[in-house]
């Protein structure tokens, strides 16, 4: 009993370290079914990539509910990058050069470079109910003075959370590629609404 308990801790010990350690010393390797994962000196096995166990914890939900790799791989290599308002580039972005960018990266299928644009594309299906939001899914902003334009875009991940190119610093007190909640005030009060690619199967 008091193996098992010794074996238990050791388990999530490391799962605890594997969550909370991110950075460049992480290496993986794939082992049969498993990824290795070593941060220095620990190797350990998991059936899940650095990623997923990142952003799992982000978004708070489980690991193997992240299955879009490509997609999260790419939020990862952008996370943080500054915003710039007609950037295209790690210099500074804004928001619909970065969904311009994830939709030819991660899907291959081209999206017009404004906001208003990629609202008006023939390839989006548009909603308003929160509930119907998939991840990939788009969400359309405005400014309150503006309402009658599409002034800012991002792109649904899971539970409330979207990523987006920002100017708005928020709680965090930072601008740029970031995770942002749907239901914070800010951002309600400027939905539009959803869009779906019709073209994705």
């Amino acid at each position: 009993m008091i193996k098992f308990f010794g074996k238990l801790l050791f388990t999530l010990v490391v799962l605890f370290t594997i969550i909370n350690c991110k950075g460049p010393e992480a290496t993986v390797a794939n082992s049969n079914d498993d990824i290795v994962v070593s941060y220095d000196s620990l190797i350990v096995k998991t059936p899940y990539l650095p990623v997923q166990l990142e952003y799992a914890k982000l978004l708070n939900t489980k690991p193997d509910s992240l299955q879009n790799i490509k997609m999260y791989t790419f939020v990862d290599k952008w996370m943080n990058t500054p915003y710039l308002l007609g950037g295209e580039t790690k210099e500074g972005i804004d928001c619909s050069s970065f969904t311009q960018l994830l939709f030819i990266e991660v899907y291959d299928k081209y999206i017009e470079r404004t906001a208003q644009k990629q609202f008006d594309s023939e390839h989006i299906v548009k909603f308003r109910g929160k509930e119907f939001l998939e991840e990939g899914d788009f969400l359309f902003f405005n400014s309150p003075n503006e309402q009658q334009l599409i002034t800012h875009v991002g792109i649904y991940l899971k539970n409330n959370k979207f990523i987006n190119a920002t100017s708005y610093r928020g709680p965090s007190g930072a601008s740029g590629v970031k995770i942002c909640d749907i239901t914070n005030p800010f951002w309600e009060k400027r939905f539009v609404a959803g869009g779906k690619r019709t073209d994705l199967e």
